[in-house]
């Protein structure tokens, strides 16, 4: 923090040096301060109104004398020799301060150093043990001094020097005309000769025990009277060195670029040219790898003024870091520092350890400190510069006790307080190095790291102490598990426009909520909400125009926390917005916030700060004490935040969140668009919830065989016989799992409500005279259904009434796979990158119970293990009925691991596995794919795209929304096709669940022999997002309550010669959105030489179809569709357009604006000069019907079940091909034949206007 005075200030030293041997040196400057206006208000560090007044701002103005006798006749000869290279003494300093937009004081060291003068004496001595420190490889050690001076005063000191020759000689003048002073490197630390010692004044003896830490050189100690303002050096010590000074020390952890990437970053004394620097780390227990690291340093003149470039520089040593990649989320690893020099010997560091961090949206217990303006201080009880952080010590002694409980720490901003003395970084490692080697310890700077005049800080003062962001400068995000961390540097300019705004509006919209439904915000400054007094004196009450410029992006993308330091206190706000409480509870938030929460934590360990006298509306809590915050994510709907105190880890305020995924989705004031389109859900035929119980002694169903799977299958089939004495032609059996159904398992929505007698519908359901054609006449029959493993048992149950008056009749034995927790159903997908693979499974197995993996490798070759993330979802982030109610069911485990670098074109195998913990594996069956084509390839390439697929069974029995009679013979054509294709695209309406969990699980398993061989690429639609007042562009009911949650899709992907730009067209498209961003960037940056087939994707038909409900709209596709995006396809040139949606199959010819761009239909050579839009929504679902009109650009059009296939036989020739399900002939094809040259052709609206000129 900066001091909370602001003026326009100059000040001209003007110093007239003169040296000679034996001449006195003179030193004078005078200047007179001139106030100016207050340009701009500065928040200040606290504590700067209590001291900063007290002390020489040697910045503002110089006025002293200083006289040094030069003459060493009196000394021995071994003292006249120190004494010469020492006389080489004169300083001088020159500030000119420009005008400012928000200049501040600097904390300079209280110590007046350049003013040294010699005062050797004979009988005084300092002598310094032991000699060597570090001999067991410490880094820390204590010393004991014992000194002597024959004229004692209260006001001498001990001074810590490192290097120990601190003379004159080791100078670099800031100006070349100028000479050095006495001593030009200012102490590492210091402490007055009597602490410990309170005879020392009668004396002149005493005895002090001072701590080292390695710092890549030696020390000396040396006794300086006349006080810290006026100092004479009266005796120097021997030096006392670490056994290696050059050891690599202080690790400090880091969350790397990707959540399974921790970056180690260390200190040593070895430059890469003596050294080779790298991390020795594995599994702990596991085989140990080895991992380089790079190397970086600064010099003085990377700083940017005193005292950082002058008596506060120090050589900072070398800076290493190691990204440790690959990480198996959750377990322990550890990790040791090296340098191999170039004789072949190694330097290690001591053994740490570290766990890495979870999978993203992983839902276990999370743990987050936060806090700023920590700083450090020193265990002996010595004084360092910019005392004035009393608490630090506190509260890094209550985080090491907490260690255990503590899986990752911000410290946001005011880090070290070095202020320019670059020794204090060292110091501030050493202290936190318990903590920092063991969890991620992030940072975000603040002005005491950045701010510096003319250097491109947003305030102009000089909190750096000319440090100037060299050291620490950051803006990141992060995500850890179940949050994601937003940290913005409030040291640079943050208002519309600027890049940082753009990076804050990225980093909060691109968060997906479903998975990091913890949106936490983090700056140093106050962009918020503070009580400090200095913010209340200009009325802001927060940095000016922080909230005015942010509060609209909290509250767009709803933000549930904001953290600041720079105030040296604790305060938290109501959920507010627009400076207006949203919320009238204070401790236990339940739902929708409708405000964010601002918290100020800037009671690390610097002087504290007060508060304003009054009361503000919206701050519930203030304390003005050291300590931190403590985030607990419990899982994804329940949050815990702890205030305590570091001196005693005690909790002193606190609240609780607790919500499920449809509040965050929940609309606000400023948070959502209002509804367009509402509409109505489809529900089940069955009327579960008025099942009545009618149960008959002599009516039964029995099922066997008792065990499925004991040969590791997936899939099976039971045999059912059944018997009711009174049988009727609408008795149904249905299949329930888990096999207890009844009232016991139910979780009411509304407490005072009783659940039902079947609170879980069945999974799917047959006629009791389904192959039975006399069951009427005896109540007896015989049917089979095939069972999938679904990580729970089997019951089956006889009903009458039919299925809108169910009673229940008979109940059947259980059923159950051999392992029900089995992995099962891999489904394929391109990763982000074009040699990655990911593959996701599902499973019963917790990541407390077992680690999941795929074990892979080339077909015939050696094999590898590759960790994968695991996540899964509750009843409560449904949105509603039926998925949180009598559709809910277990979702179980769901895993995805990245297989990297693979190799173009080549087969693997791989299984998907569970690493027990009693050491044993349970596996899959095996796999194959082959890798995708290296971008640009010329070679054969084979895409499948349709929507609207669903699902079926193939035992004939009846599951929910059952409309999906074309699914099988879909399914069974790209199985029976498998060998000539490439990649899959299935764009929305997948699985037609619609709220009926149990249904993915039928679904992933129909299509596991497609998905599990090829990449399965998919696109959400409206029956896996919409729901009302859930942010989806439509606001009808079609997912069932599902909302996104189990798919939600917006991406691009390279295949080959293809570029896939894949859209979410239930979130809005329109100009200005990111979703328009994202569709124009990934058709922007498509590289047509080497993918000239551009494809756009997305399930709603936003351009062209003869559906019969878009023609009655008079738009023939989505309202607002192709009016909004045709200008970016013709623009860029996109080839074909492919929705579904509408359950038919349907082609046009190239067009823009409604106009044919061409006549042909078959072959089209040379540039297309539009775009070709196909819907392919005829995967599986209940066909749509065309409208009678024959609209100009619709060149073919088919009323069946169907899919579309790509070829591309090279860079200038693709064949487009409609196949029908049914027997998988080609019913319509065209081709493609041109140049890169046509692609580069301009066409109507597709090349910018040119002048004469070009």
């Amino acid at each position: 923090m900066g001091n909370g005075k602001s003026f326009e200030r100059s000040a001209v030293s003007i110093m007239d040096l003169l040296y000679k041997y034996g001449v006195l040196v003179a030193r004078s400057s005078s200047s007179t301060p001139s106030t100016g206006r207050l340009e701009h208000p500065v928040g200040a560090d606290e504590g700067s109104h209590h001291f900063l007044s007290s002390f020489p701002l040697s910045f503002v103005w110089v006025s002293n004398m200083v006289a040094v006798s030069c003459s060493y006749s009196r000394f021995s000869a071994i003292m006249e020799k120190i004494w010469r290279f020492i006389c080489l003494l004169s300083f001088v300093e020159v500030v000119t301060f420009s005008h400012a937009r928000v200049p501040g004081e600097q904390p300079l060291s209280n110590i007046a150093i350049h003013r040294s003068t010699l005062a050797l004496h004979e009988s005084a001595y300092i002598k310094a043990s032991p000699l060597v420190l570090g001999l067991k490889g410490e880094n820390s050690e204590w010393v004991t001094l014992k000194f002597s001076h024959p004229n004692p005063s209260i006001d001498d000191w001990i001074g810590v020097f490192s290097p120990s020759n601190f003379s004159a000689t080791t100078c670099e003048p800031e100006n070349k005309k100028d000479e050095p002073p006495l001593l030009c490197t200012a102490p590492i630390k210091y402490q007055y000769a009597n602490y410990s010692n309170p005879s020392y004044t009668s004396t002149g003896n005493g005895i002090l025990k001072l701590q080292l830490i390695n710092q890549r050189a030696d020390f000396s100690f040396a006794l300086i009277s006349g006080g810290i303002s006026n100092p004479k050096l009266i005796a120097v010590s021997n030096t006392v060195t670490f056994a290696n000074p050059k050891a690599p020390v202080y690790p400090r952890l880091a969350q790397g670029k990707s959540w399974n990437e921790m970056a180690v970053t260390w200190t040593s004394g070895y430059d890469i040219i003596e050294a080779v620097p790298f991390v020795e780390w594995g599994l702990q227990g596991g085989a140990q790898m080895q991992s380089p690291a790079g190397t970086l340093t600064f010099s003085r003149s990377s700083m940017c003024g005193s005292p950082a470039r002058t008596v506060g520089w120090r050589d900072p040593g070398f800076i290493h870091t190691s990204f440790l990649k690959e990480l198996w989320p959750n377990s322990m690893y550890t990790y040791r520092l090296g340098h191999r020099l170039f004789n072949g010997s190694y330097i290690w560091s001591q053994v740490y350890r570290f766990r890495a961090s979870p999978y993203p949206g992983q839902s276990s217990l999370q743990r987050v400190v936060i806090f700023g303006d920590m700083g450090k201080a020193e265990r002996d009880g010595s004084n360092e510069y910019s005392n004035h952080q009393p608490g630090s010590l506190n509260t890094t002694d209550q985080l090491i006790k907490d260690l255990n409980n503590i899986d990752i720490v911000f410290h946001i901003g005011d880090i070290s307080y070095a202020n320019g003395y670059i020794s204090q970084w060292d110091q501030f490692t050493s202290q936190i190095e318990p903590i920092a080697s063991t969890v991620p310890y992030m940072l975000a700077s603040g002005n005491h790291e950045l701010d510096w005049p003319g250097t491109g800080s947003f305030y102009d003062n000089m909190d750096s102490g000319g440090e100037c962001g060299v050291l620490a400068e950051t803006m990141y995000s992060t995500d850890y598990g179940m949050f994601r961390f937003c940290i913005a540097d409030s040291e640079l300019d943050w208002r519309p426009g600027t890049e940082q705004y753009k990076f804050i509006e990225h980093c909060l919209a691109t968060a997906d909520r479903q998975k990091q439904p913890w949106l936490i915000f983090m700056a140093h400054r106050v962009l918020g909400y503070s009580s400090s007094p200095w913010y209340a004196e200009v009325g802001s009450f927060g940095e000016p125009m922080g909230r005015e410029s942010l509060q609209s992006l909290w509250q767009k993308y709803k933000v549930d926390i904001a953290l600041y330091g720079h105030v040296h206190s604790y305060e938290r706000t109501c959920p507010v917005y627009e400076n207006i409480c949203t919320s009238s509870e204070k401790s236990h938030y339940r739902g929708p916030l409708n405000g964010t929460i601002h918290v100020v934590a800037g009671g690390g360990g610097y002087n504290l700060a007060e508060f304003v006298s009054f009361q503000t509306n919206w701050s519930l809590f203030r304390d003005s004490d050291f300590g931190f915050v403590k985030l607990t994510a419990f899982n994804h709907s329940s949050l815990l935040l702890e205030y305590k105190r570091s001196s005693n880890g005690k909790v002193y305020d606190s609240f609780t969140i607790n919500r499920d995924y449809p509040d965050i989705l929940a609309c606000a004031t400023d948070s959502c668009r209002p509804a367009r389109v509402p509409g109505e859900q489809p529900l089940s035929n069955i009327a579960i919830h008025r099942t009545t119980l009618a149960l008959h002694e002599s009516a039964y169903i029995k099922a066997f065989p008792l065990v499925l799977g004991l040969k590791g299958e997936n899939s099976g089939w039971v045999t059912l016989k059944f018997s009711h004495p009174n049988p009727s032609g609408d008795d149904w059996i249905g299949v329930f799992s888990p096999s207890n159904f009844s009232a016991t398992t139910c979780e009411p929505e509304n407490t005072k409500d009783k659940p039902p007698l079947l609170c879980t519908a069945p999974i799917k359901y047959q006629y009791a005279n389904y192959s039975n054609p006399s069951y009427t006449s005896t109540g007896n029959g015989i049917l089979k259904l095939q069972l999938i493993n679904q990580r729970a048992n089997f019951s089956f149950a006889l009903f009458s009434g039919g299925i809108s008056n169910p009673k229940l009749v008979a109940v059947s034995n259980t059923v159950t796979y051999a392992n029900p927790k089995a992995p099962v159903y891999p489904r394929l997908a391109q990763g982000k990158a074009w040699n990655e693979m990911a593959v996701t499974w599902t499973s019963g197995y917790d990541i407390i119970e077992a680690v999941p993996l795929v074990e892979w490798g080339l077909e015939g070759g050696p094999r590898m293990q590759s960790p994968a993330g695991t996540l899964t979802f509750s009843r409560s982030s449904m949105c509603g009925s039926p998925a949180r109610t009598v559709g809910w069911r277990d979702p179980g485990f769901i895993h995805t691991s990245i297989l990297k670098e693979l190799w173009p074109n080549l087969v693997y195998s791989y299984r998907v596995g569970h690493r027990l913990f009693n050491g044993s594996y349970v596996w899959s069956q095996a796999y194959r794919f082959r890798a995708s084509p290296y971008p640009g390839q010329n070679s054969l390439q084979r895409v499948v795209i349709f929507g609207d697929m669903g699902k079926a069974e193939r035992d004939g029995s009846n599951e929910y929304n059952n409309y999906q009679p074309g699914s099988l013979n879909t399914t069974d054509q790209l199985i029976k096709d498998l060998n000539d294709i490439d990649i899959v695209f299935h764009i929305g309406d997948i699985c037609y669940a619609n709220g009926y969990i149990s249904q993915w699980d039928q679904f992933t398993s129909q299509v596991e022999p497609i998905a599990s061989t090829v990449p399965y690429m998919i696109a959400s639609g409206n029956h896996e997002r919409d729901w009302p007042g859930t942010g989806s562009f439509y606001t009808n009911m079609d997912s069932g309550g599902e909302c996104g949650v189990l798919a939600e899709t917006m991406y691009s992907t390279d295949y080959g010669m293809f570029r896939f730009c894949i859209a979410d067209t239930e979130q809005d498209w329109r100009p200005g959105t990111e979703q328009y961003k994202f569709i124009e960037h990934c058709l922007a940056t498509a590289d047509r030489q080497k993918q000239p087939w551009l494809i756009f994707m997305a399930h709603r038909v936003l351009g062209y179809s003869s559906g019969t409900w878009y023609a009655e709209e008079g738009s023939f596709a989505e309202p607002m569709g192709r009016e909004s995006l045709q200008s970016l396809w013709q623009k860029y040139k996109v080839d074909l357009a492919f929705y579904g949606h509408v359950h038919n199959y349907e082609r046009t010819c190239p067009i823009y604006e409604n106009i044919c761009m061409s006549q042909e239909k078959s072959h089209y050579t040379g540039p297309l000069n539009g775009t070709i839009h196909v819907v392919a929504g005829g995967g599986g679902a209940d066909l749509a019907q065309f409208t009678s009109l024959q609209t100009s650009w619709s060149l073919f059009r088919d009323y069946d079940f169907g899919f579309v296939k790509l070829t591309a036989f090279s860079h200038s020739s693709l064949l487009f091909e409609y196949k029908r399900s049914s027997n998988g002939k080609v019913y319509d094809s065209f081709t493609i034949n041109r140049d890169y040259r046509d692609i580069l052709a301009c066409a109507t609206d597709s090349c910018q206007p040119t002048t004469m000129a070009s």
